[in-house]
């Protein structure tokens, strides 16, 4: 499977401290930026982090974390990034590690034994009255202010 280009990349510049530029012509990404801090940068396509002076780090990853929650597709710098991307290891895969169970799987009897639990009655429950459904309630809306009488 291709890999897809991240919407927004997240980074440190020189000159403007955190920076982030689109991937993609979206103007509704350019506005999420807007909303978590960034503005864009006279003459260039990067939006910088307002206020670069203050806090940029904790700031910069609180965007990417906010980027991410808003459903897109973040490339960040390591200082930026609180769950960076990790690869599975050359190892066992992650379908093999689903498909093969481990020495660690739960015993049959055992599963049994959950599976009872799960669906037995609470000792707490098992002597309660059952519900009763609720009265039905009839609405009556309370009854307006008398309007005034105006004289002429």
């Amino acid at each position: 499977m291709a890999e897809t280009r991240p919407h927004i990349t997240v980074g440190h510049h020189d000159q403007y401290g955190v920076v982030a530029a689109t991937s993609h012509d979206n103007h509704v990404a350019e506005h999420i930026l807007r909303l978590v801090g960034f503005e864009r940068l006279p003459g260039s396509t990067l939006y910088g982090l307002t206020d670069p002076q203050r806090d940029p780090v904790r700031r910069g990853a609180q965007a990417v974390q906010s980027l991410r929650a808003a459903q897109y597709r973040v490339n960040a710098d390591v200082a930026y990034d609180l769950q960076p991307y990790t690869r599975l290891g050359t190892g066992r895969g992650l379908l093999e590690r689903l498909e093969k169970p481990s020495a660690s799987t739960v015993t049959p009897a055992a599963q049994q034994r959950r599976s009872q639990a799960a669906t037995a009655i609470s000792p707490a429950r098992a002597g309660a009255p059952p519900a009763r459904p609720a009265a039905a309630v009839e609405y009556r809306p309370a009854p307006s202010a008398p309007q005034p009488v105006r004289s002429r």
